[in-house]
């Protein structure tokens, strides 16, 4: 009897020896995994002239990366025409996904020397803003998009249409 209680009581011991080491595996399998995801950012810190080149030729994803509802500034015509010319107001427009026709920021190697609707194209980087400027030469072009940074990927956020 003495023998059975002890070779019973060696094998309870060693169960839970056993058991104890398998619970605690998984502890330290999981402090690794949390070290590991705080080395590897969630979200990466996208490039502008990379996004927009995909922003231009992807209509999904350029839907995916603008604000909607948009928001934008528009010259009002109608006033200026009673205004100073020097002096013109702005009427906001909102537009909705379902009402929002694909940009092209492409800039073609002929804008500057067709016969018409020639302009420039600036990219001015601030940060988490960005404007893209497109100046006509001669011909009242003139409109500002405003882009922001938002988690580490660039999103549409407005634009400023001033062209007469």
């Amino acid at each position: 009897m003495r023998l059975i209680s002890t070779i019973l009581l060696l094998l309870i011991s060693f169960l839970f020896f056993n058991c104890k080491n398998e619970i605690t595996k998984p502890e330290i399998t999981k402090q690794k995994s949390k070290k590991t995801e705080k080395q590897i950012p969630n979200v990466t810190d996208e490039n502008f002239e990379t996004f927009l080149a995909k922003f231009n030729r992807d209509s999904v994803f350029q839907i995916s990366r603008v604000k909607f509802p948009l928001k934008v500034k528009e010259i009002d015509l109608e006033s200026m025409a009673e205004l100073d010319e020097n002096k013109s107001e702005f009427k906001e427009r909102t537009i909705l996904k379902s009402d929002y026709t694909k940009l092209d920021f492409t800039y073609p190697k002929d804008a500057l020397t067709r016969e018409l609707d020639r302009y420039t194209q600036k990219i001015k980087i601030k940060k988490n803003i960005t404007v893209v400027e497109i100046r006509g030469v001669d011909n009242g072009i003139y409109s500002d998009f405003y882009f922001e940074k938002i988690g580490g990927k660039w999103f549409l956020e407005t634009w400023k249409e001033q062209s007469t």
